[in-house]
Order: structure tokens, then sequence, then C-alpha cells
């Protein structure tokens, strides 16, 4: 079983004139791909692999073949795409120019030569006009993390701010599927939400609040803590009753930066401690 994992390197490390350059492609791209989509749109999509040159044949752009029909590529994605989602009721979609899902034939990752102070280069080349730039990447601990675990692949999403990139990471085989598997939904307000509708520990909002209300530290406060880990304990008595599976989502990092950012107030700070989400 493969997966996917994508990471975002910045582009900050860029020139100005290069970012000037990159923004003036971008702007090239969504009008050529604006104008695949204003075409595939009313004759209908053709197959990638029949992306010729009377099918990608546009004079009124100077890009060159190899990138119209990477823009080809991506009308025709868009349009699948807006057409699951929506069916009969889907609207044609516009590309804004805001990124470019670019492959292998246009840019690829290179060794740094001269400057050592970057990890790589983002080399794109075929573009058109004879235009050909390289810009600096520099690596981080989240793109190390799944370069040592799977294989790059040779696809790049490229913005104004960012490259993103795509790496497949091998699994295994995939387990097979419990008989009775329930997902759950915690909350601070309801303990537990499954998948089928029920709920369990609906009153789980006043036993944090009296944690809340207690001195920190004090007796009270302690004795609450019990309680409500107690309720915890008996609704997930309750939960798994028949069940083979419980997938429940990881709850981490809900108070991280809330007092240095100021973007949470004290009182519901003061919950969210409370909550004991970690048990």
């Amino acid at each position: 079983m493969k997966i996917t994992r994508s990471v975002k390197c910045t582009l900050r490390f860029a020139t100005a004139t290069k970012r000037k350059r990159l923004q003036t492609i971008m702007v090239e791209y969504a009008r050529v791909v604006n104008l695949f989509i204003d075409r595939f749109w009313t004759q209908g999509l053709p197959k990638k692999a029949g992306l010729l040159k009377p099918v990608v044949d546009l004079p009124q752009t100077w890009f060159t073949a190899r990138l119209r029909k990477v823009a080809a590529r991506e009308a025709i994605d868009m349009i699948k795409s807006a057409r699951e989602r929506d069916g009969e009721k889907a609207s044609k979609p516009v590309h804004k120019g805001r990124r470019m899902c670019l492959s292998s034939t246009i840019a690829s990752l290179k060794e740094p030569k001269d400057a050592s102070e970057f990890d790589a280069w983002l080399h794109l080349s075929s573009i058109g006009e004879d235009l050909i730039f390289d810009i600096p990447i520099r690596f981080h601990k989240h793109w190390h993390h799944w370069q040592s675990r799977g294989r790059r692949l040779e696809s790049y999403v490229v913005t104004p701010k960012y490259v993103q990139f795509a790496f497949e990471i091998e699994t295994g085989a995939k387990p097979e599927s419990p008989q009775a598997v329930v997902g759950i939904d915690t909350g601070m307000n309801v303990l537990a939400t499954r998948s089928d509708g029920a709920k369990l520990g609906e009153n789980a909002r006043a036993a944090v609040e009296r944690v809340r209300r207690c001195e920190h530290g004090s007796k009270g406060q302690n004795r609450a803590r019990r309680a409500l880990r107690q309720l915890m304990d008996e609704c997930a008595r309750d939960l798994i009753q028949d069940v083979d599976c419980v997938v429940v989502e990881a709850l981490r990092k809900f108070n991280h930066k809330t007092k240095l950012t100021r973007r949470v107030g004290k009182k519901m700070r003061r919950l969210l401690g409370a909550w004991a989400y970690r048990y």
C-alpha cells in the first residue's frame, strides 16, 4: 500500500528578479489553462495521451509545446474535478493563477554547485522565449523526514511563495478491515460522538467547568479531575461494547501558543487546561 505526502519549501531566498519572472509565467499560465478550459468545456475532454500538437497548438501564447501540454492536463483535471464534485450542476472552473502544477518536462531538482548555502536548485526550462532559470531551495526537518521514508515524485506545485514536493511512501500490505468499525469525534461538550450518531458523555461540559472553577492544585480540583476521568472511563467502557475497531482523532497541541499570540481568551485557555484531552 502506498500513500503520498507533501512538503512545502519557501521561495523567499529567490531574488526579486526571479520572483518577478516567475509571476509573469504564472499569469500567462493561468490564461493558457483558461483557454483550454473554454475549449474542452464545449468540445469535450480529450485523453491526456492524445494531447498532441493539433490539440495543444495555441498561436496566441509564447509558451513551448511542453508547457502548453502541462497546462492542458491541468485544465482536464480541473474540469473532471468540478464535474465529479457537482455533477450536472457543475459550473466551468477558472484558474486564478495562484499555482502551477509542473511535471519533470519543465521542472527538475538539481544539486547545488557554487552556492553552498542552498540545498538544491529548482531548475525551470522549456518555458518559452529561451527562458531558463534556477530557484534556490533550502530543505528543512519535514523534508528530511519524508525523504528518508519514501521516494520523491517528479512533480512540483509552484506558487509565488513556495514549491510543494510530493513523496510516495510505502506502508506495506493493507490490513484487513475489522467487521465492526466505529469512528469517534471527541469534544468538550460531548465526550464522544460516534459515526453512527450515538453520543456518549453529553454532561462532560459541566464536569470540565467544575474543574475550571476550583482553585488550582486544591483538593476540590483533584476531586473534580477524578470525577471527570471517571466519566471518561465510563464512556470508554460503553464505547467498546460490540466494536472491533475504534478510530479516533489525534488531539494534541491545543494549548500551543494560545497565550503568546492572544488568539484565545483566558477563560477558554483555562477550559482547555481543565478538559484533559490527552487522557
